[in-house]
């Protein structure tokens, strides 16, 4: 029977440590950044573990890896599960992880049953879902949504990405070149470690996503003078970090009391001339800020940038803004929920619905097809360094729940021949 179908634990938990052998670090993480000798290591590890199981396997132009389970059907849809094997600088080993693993192992099983398929199954892991050189890259690219600006200003050095792109065989080209037909997509499903503390504080195993968070990201550029640090006076300076201290400070009360379920960031600084004893006259900073509805998205850019207009007003300084890319929030498909719902309430797990406050391929896929994702917990919430952890009974969860959502998603039944 379909219903009795389960994952191979000891495999699927098998595969989990021999993939976080893969760029581990001594603290117990992971750093595998996007087209890394790590993380080409990894691609190479999944389509090895794929075709040991008799899939098919290949590589597109933006590097996307896949694993393929035919459908004896000729016009059939792809069912497209997965997740990304790329992790942050330094980063835990489930993020992403977790969800390639399970797709393959779902389709293992799948395989191993002998079932008749009304739809082609596809386990993906995207390039670069954590944006070492453009956020979500791999999956843009294969909807169709990356361009030759994307490529040719990406977040690192351009000829730092460039030779990145040679040596791992692809090209921007390739990448241009990625993008599927939606009409061949049947419907997408991720599953992922929450990266917060929801559902281990509601003691629930299962938390299916009901839309992802919009995430806008912003160079600012505050600008001074440089003065001799020791004879210039404090009241006489135009100390552009003076002004980006402010800035992060003031921009926390105004989250806090007019945004209360947005977040934002500040993650990278870059001072100059940064020496001991010149005051600093231009300051670089990496602004990111969150939320989950569009209209507050921009209401938050709107009071973010004008904060800081008022900044530089006050402190006599200059500003430079660069926006380098916005997603925008993504509501999943209902079709996809119920799925999800449904495969919970056969394996008799529990669940929440809740919007996703991180970002993920999920929001880029529900822009060409029905997409959904669920979550499974993060122990302490930790997530993007090496205290990540997700119980070994969750990452079962994952794999099974994610085995009975694409069964379901692709029309295989208990009726459904072998």
């Amino acid at each position: 029977m379909i219903e009795a179908l389960r994952v191979q634990e000891d495999r699927l938990l098998a595969d989990l440590e021999n993939l976080a052998g893969i760029g581990a670090t001594p603290e117990g993480g992971v750093h595998r950044p996007a087209l890394s000798a790590a993380d080409l290591e990894a691609r190479h590890w999944l389509m090895a573990r794929a075709a040991e199981a008799g899939l098919e396997t290949y590589i597109d132009g933006a590097g996307n890896v896949s694993a393929v389970l035919r459908s004896g059907v000729a016009d059939a849809r792809t069912v497209l599960c997965g997740s990304h094997l790329d992790s942050v600088p330094q980063g835990g080993r489930f993020d992403g992880a977790l969800g390639v693993v399970a797709a393959l192992e779902a389709l293992r099983v799948i395989k191993e049953a002998g079932i008749n398929l009304p739809h082609h199954l596809e386990a993906i892991s995207f390039t670069d879902e954590e944006g070492t050189w453009g956020g979500l890259l791999g999956s843009r690219a294969l909807a169709g949504q990356l361009t030759p600006d994307d490529l040719d200003n990406p977040r690192g050095d351009r000829h730092a990405f460039e030779e990145t792109l040679r040596a791992a065989g692809l090209s921007k080209k390739g990448a241009l070149q990625a993008r599927r037909a939606p009409e061949s997509i049947h419907a997408w499903v991720e599953t992922h470690v929450e990266q917060g503390l929801r559902l281990e504080e509601a003691g629930v195993p299962i938390g299916v996503v009901t839309g992802i968070v919009g995430i806008a990201s912003y160079w600012l550029t505050f600008i001074g003078r440089a003065d001799h640090a020791g004879t210039t006076p404090l009241d006489r300076r135009l100390d552009a970090l003076r002004g980006l201290a402010e800035f992060v400070r003031q921009s926390r009360e105004l989250v806090t009391n007019r945004f209360p379920h947005g977040v934002y960031n500040c993650g990278i600084v870059e001072v100059l001339p940064g020496a001991f004893n010149i005051v600093p006259e231009r300051v670089r900073v990496a602004l990111e800020f969150r939320h989950i509805d569009p209209g507050k998205l921009e209401a938050m850019r709107e009071a973010l940038l004008g904060l800081a207009l008022h900044v530089v007003e006050v402190e006599g300084l200059g500003l430079e803004v660069e926006a380098k890319g916005i997603q925008e929030p993504a509501p999943t498909s209902r079709d996809v929920i119920n799925a999800i719902e449904a495969a919970c309430g056969a394996l008799g797990l529990r669940y929440l619905e809740m919007p996703s406050y991180a970002g993920h391929d999920t929001q880029v896929m529900a822009t060409i097809t029905r997409a959904g994702m669920f979550f499974v917990p993060s122990v302490g919430g930790a997530s993007h360094n090496p205290r990540e952890f997700t119980r070994p009974e969750d990452c079962v969860h994952a794999g099974n729940v994610l085995l009975h959502t694409v069964l379901r998603l692709a029309g295989v039944t208990d009726s459904t021949p072998k």
